[in-house]
């Protein structure tokens, strides 16, 4: 006897049509984990951020990013409750962005496919594609495209609200 005898089996429902594009996160393979050491991006008397995982991909990588809030704090109206930050909250001040090799800076957004249309971007992505948060951390993923050439790069995060209110010095990685 199996535990779904008797259970209907539920109807697949329709998937639109959908083309990967190169510079959309995959769907359809999985990563390359790349040996990493959590690397602290900011810390303040509310809050820290890090960048804690990479996940390589032939086109492109994916950056994970956690921040945790200090228990007693006031984060302001929208804060964290107990569905997570809000609109407003101090999540909604966060920005991250890649500084390349060649100087290019990336400035990351929320949300979204990514670039509209079928041409390919101007220039490289990144962006959040998901997220989640309980009343006292955050975590979210950040898809970068292209992967960069194998030189360093810097990463830089910052939070008004949390008591960061600029980027710090970069942190430059291998």
């Amino acid at each position: 006897m199996s535990f779904f005898d008797g259970v209907p089996v539920p109807t697949a429902e329709p998937v639109p049509p959908w083309s990967q594009r190169p510079w959309d996160p995959p769907e359809a393979g999985f990563p390359g984990v790349v040996p990493f050491r959590t690397l602290v991006l900011a810390r303040t008397e509310r809050a820290a951020v890090a960048i804690t995982g990479l996940s390589a991909y032939p086109a492109g990588f994916e950056i994970y990013v956690t921040a945790r809030f200090r228990p007693g704090t006031d984060t302001g109206p929208g804060g964290p409750g107990p569905a997570g930050p809000g609109p407003g909250g101090p999540l909604q001040s966060f920005r991250f962005g890649l500084q390349l090799a060649d100087g290019t800076r990336v400035i990351g957004r929320r949300g979204g496919r990514g670039p509209d249309g079928d041409g390919e971007p101007d220039g490289p992505i990144l962006r959040m594609f998901l997220g989640g948060a309980s009343p006292r951390s955050s975590l979210s993923r950040w898809w970068a495209w292209p992967l960069p050439p194998p030189a360093r790069w810097s990463s830089s995060a910052s939070g008004p609200r949390w008591g960061s209110p600029r980027a710090g010095p970069g942190w430059m990685h291998n």
